[in-house]
């Protein structure tokens, strides 16, 4: 590909070019090629591009070992919010796994609700406690699909961000922070992201935060 060509011949920011394409416009990539492109933004002193890079790489192959490059990368320029801990990971794995745990519950209530149909036609009764446990497992089922919520993410974007205590230009000023740290988004309210500094809550201008997917 020439894209690889023009990477392993140092031409960096015409391989990224080519890599971002593929990437945005045909959907078209590999594992490798988002560690290219996370290479090249670290190269270039881009660590939000870096990060979100490694992000997406992270996705595609959770490991531990890329959750660990992006702590040290992280501590390296002094960036918040990469931390490395079991629980990261315990969130991609489930994430990456969510569709088909949900298959497997809703499986089960299929074949219970068949089961107990047919006993019922037998004339089988079901005790109080197996009510309340089935209805709360199906309730269990509607919390997984609308409510739950592993958290989302973003990373500064841009250098000199101003994070401040309410959706205002007029609010408190907490803190001037440069691109790369990664922080949690709580919600959001007009131009504004809700989020957590320094486990407080924030806000801080859309235009400075990338969404990680």
């Amino acid at each position: 590909m020439r894209a690889d060509s023009l990477f392993n011949n140092l031409q960096y920011t015409e391989a990224f070019t080519l890599y971002d394409s593929l990437l945005q416009h045909e959907q078209v990539y590999t594992p490798q090629m988002l560690l290219k492109m996370a290479y090249i933004k670290e190269s270039a002193r881009d660590y939000t591009g870096a990060m979100y890079y490694l992000h997406l790489f992270y996705k595609k192959q959770p490991s531990r070992s890329v959750l660990k490059k992006m702590e040290e990368l992280g501590q390296t320029h002094r960036l918040s919010g990469y931390e490395y801990n079991d629980l990261q990971f315990f969130k991609t794995q489930f994430s990456k796994h969510y569709m088909r745990i949900l298959e497997l519950m809703l499986l089960v209530a299929v074949v219970a609700v068949t089961i107990m149909f047919v006993s019922w036609r037998k004339g089988h009764r079901f005790s109080q406690t197996f009510k309340v446990g089935f209805v709360l497992y199906l309730l269990f089922i509607l919390y997984y699909i609308n409510f739950l919520n592993l958290g989302d993410a973003g990373i500064i974007r841009n250098d000199q961000v101003a994070i401040m205590s309410a959706p205002s230009a007029g609010a408190t000023w907490l803190a001037t922070v440069s691109q790369g740290h990664k922080v949690p988004i709580t919600g959001e309210q007009d131009i504004w992201y809700e989020i957590r500094w320094k486990g407080e809550k924030a806000y801080v201008r859309k235009h400075n935060l990338l969404e990680l997917p």
